[in-house]
């Protein structure tokens, strides 16, 4: 640091590090920093890394690429479709821009002449790693082919085969081998490939072909549904995973697998499997016998999702899974069960094998709040607990026995749970008191006090959502506490909040950056004004379906506080 007549400057390297690490938490931050000298501005302008354009900001485009040079990622998320190709030629006519990433969050055809376009730029061409391609439709072989010519580096490659049609000149998304084939022959470098939608027609051809071709292929996600007509086997899968040495994650979310037409076969292909650290199955696709061979095989798991009941198979399925968990429990750390419908018991039977997790998703099951004391208790490393939708009889049946405290627990979801009560919540909060982020959408039997509790044994919640609740404030019986809450972001779509309500975040929750308040037809321009004048940090402000708040309230909340976050209310209000 060289010492100046009015203190120390930090060289601009040190600053670059001090926004960065603002950036991770925040990219929003760098607007307010890049104010405050030229210096701040030119630092700013070279730690950011993306660019997400909307229809807003599609005037601004060619300035914005010539500001932020070092970019290396742009998200395209306009609603204008009709004009994709042209946005996407701006792109390209940008030299000097080393791109590592374009994702399509759009609904639009391919931008089959802008990735002509981008091919022409040989930055572009020869540095593109990501395309995402998942919003897009009307895919068609040909665009594989031609994604496979325009960007010979790629190294990760989503694409959405959706039948949906929004124009009747549209043709109707297919992909089939000969669009894979063509796709696997040309991208040497890929690692990671997704397909999802209902249009997908390939057979084991196509896993053959990605599986011999692109020989650091680590991911592969199938995510077919509906009416897809594919003709995939066990066979096809089981020579990805015999002969894709460096496979890492396994996906396959589809309707049906055909048999192996070769299960005589003694050989388990999963011991080929040395490198597999995520699995993802659902219904219909593994019988018991397979996980089993998976078991047995012991691949170093660190994730593993099983989705959608198995019907009348369940007791099968539930030893084999056990036997998986009990094989792979010095490894997993991520573990997903949806809609098998389980008990507390059989949760209780599980937990031995746990003990290494740090996230857990349970949804669609009929679990009670003793799910939730043991995961807690038996999994001490557990940062994130999710159990949606839980159709237990009882809520809470908190006991000496479950004392404990897990300091470890950041994030915790028990959203759609119709019989959470506020003793429950207030338990939940004695049992993980550094939680970050609790969602309870849709508990229609919480009150605010048992909010208001919650919020005061964890205080370093800040992000929270309580859409759906018959709640008039987030305090309860703390109303008149005037302590500041953490709160950065508040989710209240849909509550009974009230003008009052909105004066207590105002006054309390000092540091809030984004607040939702959707259809709360209680709320008039005053409380907004409450919220917006007292909470200086505050962004966005969600006031869709408010009938009560003026259209007009724009340019007061713009002479109150002149920041830029007003552009981003007015889109709101024209909308509602």
């Amino acid at each position: 640091m060289k010492k100046q007549r009015h203190g120390y400057n930090c060289p601009d390297d040190c600053w670059e590090l001090i926004f960065q690490k603002l950036r991770e938490d925040d990219e929003r931050d760098m607007y307010s920093i890049s104010l405050v000298s030229k210096q701040f501005l030119s630092i700013s302008n070279r730690v950011k890394l993306s660019l997400n354009v909307h229809d807003e900001t599609l005037p601004l485009l060619p300035n914005l690429l010539r500001r932020f040079r070092l970019i290396k990622s742009i998200v395209i998320e306009t609603y204008n479709h009709q004009d994709i190709d042209g946005v996407v030629h701006q792109i390209s006519q940008s030299g000097f821009l080393n791109l590592q990433a374009i994702k399509f969050w759009c609904i639009s055809v391919p931008p089959r002449d802008g990735f002509k376009a981008l091919a022409l730029n040989k930055n572009i061409k020869n540095n593109l790693k990501v395309l995402d391609c998942s919003r897009l439709i009307s895919m068609q072989d040909k665009d594989l082919v031609l994604i496979a010519d325009s960007f010979p580096q790629l190294e990760e490659l989503r694409i959405s085969v959706r039948d949906d049609m929004y124009d009747d000149d549209e043709v109707a998304a297919r992909i089939t081998d000969d669009g894979v084939n063509a796709l696997a022959s040309k991208l040497k470098e890929l690692k990671k490939i997704v397909f999802q939608g209902n249009a997908c027609f390939i057979t084991d051809q196509s896993l053959i072909s990605l599986s011999s071709n692109c020989v650091k292929l680590r991911e592969i996600s199938l995510l077919i549904n509906g009416s897809a007509q594919h003709n995939l086997t066990e066979d096809g899968i089981d020579f990805v995973v015999r002969h894709s040495r460096n496979l890492t994650s396994l996906s396959l979310e589809l309707p049906s697998l055909q048999p192996s037409a070769f299960s005589f076969t003694m050989e388990n292909p999963f011991t080929h499997a040395k490198n597999l650290h995520s699995l993802t199955m659902t219904q219909k696709l593994f019988s018991d016998k397979r996980i089993c061979l998976v078991a047995k095989a012991r691949p170093p798991l660190k994730k593993l999702n099983v989705l959608m009941g198995f019907m009348g198979q369940y007791p099968k399925i539930y030893g084999a899974l056990k036997m998986l968990l009990q094989a792979c429990q010095s490894t997993l750390e991520e573990l997903t069960l949806g809609g098998w419908y389980l008990r507390d018991a059989a949760i209780t039977d599980l937990a031995p094998y746990l003990f290494n997790l740090t996230s857990i998703h349970l949804h669609d099951h009929a679990l009670t709040s003793v799910t939730f004391y043991t995961l807690t208790k038996y999994c001490p490393l557990l940062e994130k607990l999710i159990m949606a939708h839980s159709r237990g009889q009882v809520m809470d049946t908190f006991s000496r026995g479950y004392s404990h405290k897990n300091y470890r627990m950041r994030h915790l979801d028990i959203s759609g749970n119709m019989l959470l009560n506020d003793t429950a919540l207030e338990n939940f909060g004695q049992v993980c008191p550094n939680l970050r982020f609790l969602c309870v959408r849709k508990c229609l039997r919480l009150t605010n006090v048992g909010i208001g509790e919650i919020l005061r044994r964890c205080p370093k919640i800040t992000q929270l959502n309580i859409n759906g609740l018959q709640v008039s404030d987030v305090f309860g019986r703390y109303f008149d506490d005037h302590s500041v809450l953490n709160l950065k972001t508040l989710e209240a779509r849909m509550t009974e909040i009230d003008d009052k309500g909105m004066a207590m975040i105002g006054n309390r929750c000092r540091n809030l950056q984004y607040l939702d308040i959707g259809y709360c037809n209680e709320v008039t321009n005053k409380g907004v004004m409450e919220v917006v004048t007292n909470c200086a940090r505050l962004r966005d402000i969600d006031l869709i379906g408010c009938q009560k708040v003026s259209t007009y309230i724009s340019p007061e909340m713009a002479f109150s506080r002149r920041r830029s976050f007003i552009d981003e209310v007015v889109t709101v209000l024209v909308n509602r």
